[in-house]
């Protein structure tokens, strides 16, 4: 074996290396952050009861108290959570590179530069929906902070309100009636502690959610970033293959991006800035180099442009990748363009509805 030869194992080896790291970074990152928002909310947990009366009630002369004193252990949550996400983000380049570290004397470019030129990109990248990751972390953050105070709000003014009216009942002689006595309970601390560990760190669409589906996806497209930027400093790297992870879950449109030969360079391999990974947020794909030389005379004859790979696929992977019964009709019907591929089906509709196509009619 040439020293090339052997350079070009060692750097493939290093990068199923990489990735296992990577997958050990991904679970361990997100169960920081699962301890950093179960701190957070039993520490509003505490100040609720601390602020509750022997009756296990929030008075209202301490809304405003209350208000503030659960902002500022949210503000402590953002900051704890940014800090986690920059480390990881950091961790996540530099494993990028890494693969690449024993064959830097053949790398054109400066190798200690790219994990914070990837991390710069990711924080600049701007998605198909317009937003930035500071964008992300804001909605995130007011989502958060809208619950919370939204929650206390309701409980405490509701608890207030019904305390009055019991009282104007019981002056003019008048009993009250059971939603009343339920409306008296509102601000009890048991009922809202739930409540808000229920919106803040429950299931899908909770600001808890939203941040690990944030952080999954941030913390590997800087990997990604910068595996790929290094890689194409080596003057044998050809492109980079769409890698599909042991856990992928389900056919989606990243079985196409990993299966389709588009460029003639083998199945799922693009050249330089054509990889469309990631191919959505939470991914679990990866990105994985390719050498000239393992390009094959098979793989350069087996083009296949992306509409063609999904027509030939069974109907159950075609309308997973497509995501869409609809698209899936559009795709059998010659109406599906390459560029509409990734285009939800509620934009496609009204394109193909002003193209003359009924398609409310398909299907039935």
């Amino acid at each position: 074996m040439t020293d090339r030869t052997a350079k070009k194992a060692a750097i493939k080896r290093a990068s199923a290396s990489a990735r296992n790291a990577m997958d050990q970074l991904d679970a361990d990152t997100l169960d920081k952050l699962t301890a950093l928002y179960r701190d957070a909310v039993d520490g509003l947990h505490n100040i609720i009861d601390s602020f509750a009366d022997s009756d296990s009630a929030v008075p209202f002369d301490t809304l405003q108290a209350l208000l503030a004193a659960a902002e500022s252990r949210l503000k402590q949550l953002e900051a704890q959570r940014t800090a986690l996400l920059n480390s990881s983000m950091n961790a996540a380049a530099l494993l990028g590179v890494k693969p690449f570290l024993a064959a830097a004397a053949r790398l054109t470019s400066n190798i200690i530069a790219i994990p914070e030129q990837a991390i710069t990109f990711v924080q600049r990248f701007v998605a198909d929906d317009g937003l930035q990751l500071s964008d992300r972390i804001w909605r995130t953050d007011n989502h958060a902070r809208q619950i919370v105070r939204d929650a206390i709000n309701q409980a405490v003014i509701q608890g207030h309100s019904a305390s009055r009216a019991a009282q104007e009942l019981l002056s003019s002689g008048q009993p009250g009636n059971s939603a009343l006595q339920a409306k008296l309970k509102a601000n009890a601390a048991g009922p809202l502690k739930k409540t808000i560990e229920q919106q803040l760190f429950g299931g899908v669409g909770t600001p808890y959610d939203n941040a690990k589906r944030l952080f999954r996806t941030e913390i590997n497209r800087a990997n990604g970033q910068a595996y790929q930027a290094t890689a194409f400093s080596h003057p044998d790297i050809i492109g980079t293959r769409f890698l599909l992870s042991p856990n992928h879950p389900k056919h989606d449109i990243c079985d196409m991006h990993a299966h389709a030969n588009i460029y003639g360079l083998g199945a799922g391999v693009y050249p330089q800035g054509k990889n469309p990974w990631p191919a959505h947020p939470n991914t679990l794909s990866y990105t994985e180099v390719v050498f000239a030389d393992e390009v094959t005379d098979s793989d350069k004859q087996g083009k296949q442009a992306a509409i063609s790979w999904l027509n030939d696929q069974p109907i159950a992977v075609q309308e997973s990748v497509l995501n869409s019964r609809f698209k899936r009709i559009a795709l059998q019907k010659g109406l599906l363009p390459a560029t509409a591929i990734a285009t939800p089906w509620r934009d496609l509709k009204p394109r193909l509805e002003k193209q003359g196509h009924n398609t409310d009619t398909w299907g039935n």
